[in-house]
C-alpha cells in the first residue's frame, strides 16, 4: 500500500491545474505535468527558474507572490499572461497565492495554482461575436426594406433631373446625390447578406490562388506608400472546403484594412501555415482537426484596446467613410466556413488577423 508521501504526490502530479511551488526569492522549487505542460517546459527546467522568466513584465505576479508568502495569506484571481518557452508564446492564466510553512526548515514558501483560461476567453468572445450578429440579423430585417424602397424613387428622381440640368455645379451636386444613394444601397445589401442562410456552394478551394488574386489588386495601392506585400506560403498546404467568392470577399476586406495602416515604406505579411490537432471549439461541426492559418501582418499604429474590443461590433469603425460591417461580415462568412477569426494588435507595432479554416475532407 503505497504512504501517505506518495498519495500526495500522485495528486500533485494528476490535477488538471497548474501548480508551482516557490521559494521565498521566488524561484520555483516544484511544478506538476499541468505547469510543464502550460508552460512547456519540462520538470529539470522549471527547477530554479525565477518567477519573473514564467510572466515577463509582469511586476505585479512577483509583489503578489511575495506578499502571500511575507504576510501569510492567499490572493485569488489575478489574471496574468504565462510564457510558452518552446514557441515563444503566451496563454492567459487565473493566479491563486497561497503561503505553506516547510516543516522541516520552518522557512516559508508559496504555492501558485495556475488556471489556463484560453478556453474560457475563447467561449466568451465567441458569445460577444454571436450575439453582435444575432442583433444586426434583426436589426437588418427590419430595416432593409423600408430603406431600400425609397432610396429607389430618390435616385430615379435624381437621374431624372440630372438630364435637364445644364449648369456644371448643379450637375456635380446631382451627381452626389446619386453616388451616396448608392452607398447606402450598397450597406443595405451588405446588411441582408448578413441574414442571409449560409451558402452550401461548397467546394475544394486552393487558398493561394485566392489569396494571389487579392494581393494582385492591393498592390498598386500599397506601392504608392512604397510599401510591399510578403508571402510567406506553406507549399505543402491541403485544399479547404470553401467558396471562393466569399472568401475573396473576406481576404480582401483584410488585406485592404492592412493596407490602409500600413505606414509609409511599410510591409503586409501574409502567412500561411497548416495545423494539425486544433480543435475548432466554436461551431457545430468540429470533426476536423486539421486546419489552415492565414494571417495578415501589418506594420501600423495598432488598435486601441476600445478598437479592438468593438472590432466585430456592426457599425463601429475607425475609419472616415467606412461602414463598420467590413469586419462582422468577414466573421459570418468565415463562421459559415466552420472557421474562426483571431485578431490581436499591440500599440506602436501593428495588428495581426489570424483565419482558421477546416482543411477539405474530399
Amino acid at each position: 500500500m503505497a504512504g501517505p508521501e506518495n498519495f500526495y504526490q500522485n495528486i500533485f502530479t494528476s490535477l488538471i491545474d497548474g501548480v508551482l511551488v516557490i521559494s521565498a526569492d521566488l524561484k520555483v522549487v516544484k511544478g506538476n505535468q499541468a505547469a510543464e505542460e502550460m508552460f512547456q517546459r519540462s520538470g529539470g527546467l522549471f527547477e530554479g527558474e525565477l518567477l519573473s522568466e514564467l510572466f515577463p513584465d509582469q511586476p505585479g505576479v512577483m509583489d503578489k507572490a511575495r506578499q502571500s508568502i511575507t504576510t501569510g495569506t492567499a490572493i485569488h484571481h489575478l489574471e496574468a499572461m504565462g510564457h510558452r518557452k518552446s514557441n515563444d508564446g503566451y496563454f492567459p492564466a487565473n493566479l491563486t497565492f497561497s503561503p505553506i510553512i516547510n516543516n522541516a526548515s520552518q522557512s516559508a514558501v508559496g504555492v501558485i495554482l495556475i488556471q489556463d483560461t484560453t478556453l474560457i476567453k475563447e467561449l466568451q468572445e465567441t458569445s460577444r461575436q454571436t450575439e453582435h450578429l444575432s442583433t444586426l440579423s434583426v436589426l437588418t430585417t427590419g430595416m432593409a426594406h423600408e430603406i431600400r424602397n425609397p432610396l429607389s424613387g430618390i435616385r430615379g428622381s435624381a437621374q431624372l433631373l440630372l438630364k435637364d440640368l445644364e449648369d456644371n455645379e448643379q450637375r456635380e451636386y446631382m451627381e452626389i446625390v446619386i453616388a451616396e444613394v448608392d452607398r447606402i444601397n450598397r450597406l443595405v445589401k451588405r446588411m441582408m447578406n448578413l441574414t442571409q442562410p449560409a451558402s452550401s456552394d461548397f467546394k475544394p478551394t486552393n487558398i493561394h490562388k485566392v489569396l494571389e488574386e487579392i494581393l494582385v489588386l492591393e498592390k498598386e495601392t500599397l506601392e504608392r506608400k512604397n510599401g510591399k506585400f510578403v508571402q510567406v506560403y506553406d507549399p505543402s498546404l491541403p485544399n479547404i472546403e470553401g467558396n471562393e467568392d466569399e472568401l475573396k470577399q473576406v481576404f480582401l476586406n483584410l488585406v485592404k484594412n492592412a493596407v490602409e495602416a500600413s505606414p509609409e515604406g511599410g510591409q503586409v505579411r501574409v502567412v500561411t501555415q497548416f495545423r494539425s490537432n486544433y480543435a475548432l471549439r466554436k461551431v457545430q461541426d468540429t470533426s476536423s482537426a486539421h486546419n489552415i492559418i492565414v494571417k495578415i501582418i501589418d506594420s501600423g499604429p495598432g488598435m486601441t484596446d476600445a478598437a479592438l474590443k468593438n472590432l466585430f461590433t456592426p457599425f463601429f469603425t475607425t475609419k472616415k467613410r467606412g461602414t463598420g460591417l467590413g469586419m462582422v461580415v468577414s466573421l459570418k462568412i468565415i463562421e459559415n466556413h466552420k472557421g474562426k477569426i483571431k485578431v490581436t494588435s499591440e500599440k506602436n507595432v501593428g495588428t495581426v488577423v489570424q483565419v482558421f479554416l477546416p482543411v477539405s475532407r474530399k
